[in-house]
């Protein structure tokens, strides 16, 4: 969708929020499965080499955590939509009426401050508006 709509706000919000459920759904499942006494019924931390590997001690087990992890991403999924819709729709009551155009920097209608000179360069500084703007100012000589 972003290479069909490059300018769409809701194609980046909706990326945003997936990325950021990625980080949060890491970070949860790294605290529910390396904290101790948060690991599912019949499965435990074990020292394997050098890192702990979460194993079960038996099938049933394993079927018991499998259907705990998916039904908490099921509700953390329910979770972080409601809150990234809720949010849109916020944010779109207070500034729905503005028009906020989005530009990529990397486009040629990328200008430089408030005269108006093309920069295809994102990274260069305008010359002309430095140098115009440097000789607005007098020359005072050393300062003694």
């Amino acid at each position: 969708m972003g290479i069909g709509f490059p300018t769409s706000f809701l194609v980046c919000f909706v990326r945003s929020v997936g990325i950021i459920f990625q980080g949060l759904w890491l970070m949860f499942m790294g605290f529910m499965l390396f904290t101790p006494g948060y690991q599912p019924k019949g499965c435990f931390m074990k020292l394997e080499g050098d890192q702990y590997v979460v194993r079960c001690s038996d099938e049933e087990a394993l079927h018991r955590a499998v259907s705990l992890i998916n039904i908490h991403f099921s509700w953390f999924l329910v979770g972080v939509t409601v809150f990234a819709v809720s949010f849109y729709l916020i944010m779109a009551l207070c500034y729905g009426g503005k028009t906020v155009e989005y530009v990529s920097l990397m486009k040629e209608e990328h200008y430089c401050d408030e005269d108006g000179l093309k920069n295809f360069n994102v990274e260069s500084q305008c010359q002309e508006i430095i140098a115009s703007k440097s000789s607005k100012f007098e020359e005072l000589g050393e300062v003694k």
